[in-house]
């Protein structure tokens, strides 16, 4: 399975390239209800380095290892050695239009595993990536935005952006664990309640 996104950002090649350098940048862009969680990382993306994390969807971890491959100053590989996917290889293009102009392209190549679980797990993920990259979209505009509109540094804008989204992430769970306790203890009353006995016509037939 192959998905493409492609968007502008005001912003110069140089500053787009380095936000997603960070990866931080990935906590900071996901959209909620996913939170992601770093275990392992580099500080910058390098040749050859690796970053470990588990990927929350609600109360599902997703645990995930990807390799950074093929880096340039304009584009690079995430290729996962580790996770729910049996192959998932992302590459991260930028393009400048102009001196104050960029073009972010996402080219995602990926393949569900055949598993009961992550087999249905990852083929939901792959019919979600048009949601996801989506607020990746607005998400970068607005964070390179606010970067360039103040004096914030890009790893202070994403770690504050990451802590916002972990918050809003946890805030939801919350919500969806009291709506999950409150239906199941309506299930349970419900099933202990008896039967009351149904009448039945002069000809037996209920």
């Amino acid at each position: 399975m192959r998905y493409q996104h492609r968007f502008r950002v005001q912003a110069p090649l140089q500053t787009v390239a380095e936000f997603h350098s960070y990866p931080d940048a990935m906590a900071a862009i996901t959209p909620p209800p996913i939170f992601v969680q770093v275990h392992q990382a580099p500080t910058r993306v390098a040749e050859g380095q690796q970053m470990d994390f588990t990927m929350w969807l609600g109360p599902l971890p997703l645990r995930w290892q990807a390799r950074f491959e093929d880096v340039t100053a304009t584009s690079f590989v995430d290729r996962m050695v580790q996770g729910p996917m049996r192959t998932w290889r992302h590459r991260h293009s930028f393009v400048a239009i102009d001196d104050h102009t960029t073009n972010v392209l996402d080219e995602v190549e990926l393949q569900p595993r055949v598993h009961p679980l992550w087999g249905p797990v990852g083929l939901g993920m792959a019919l979600n990536l048009p949601v996801l990259f989506a607020f990746r979209q607005w998400q970068t505009r607005r964070l390179l935005a606010q970067h360039l509109d103040s004096d914030a540094a890009l790893p202070a804008v994403m770690q504050a952006a990451g802590q916002r989204q972990s918050g809003l992430t946890q805030a939801l769970a919350a919500v969806a664990l009291a709506v999950g306790t409150v239906a199941g203890l309506a299930l349970v009353r419900r099933a202990q309640q008896p039967r009351q006995p149904q009448p039945f016509s002069r000809n037996g037939t209920a």
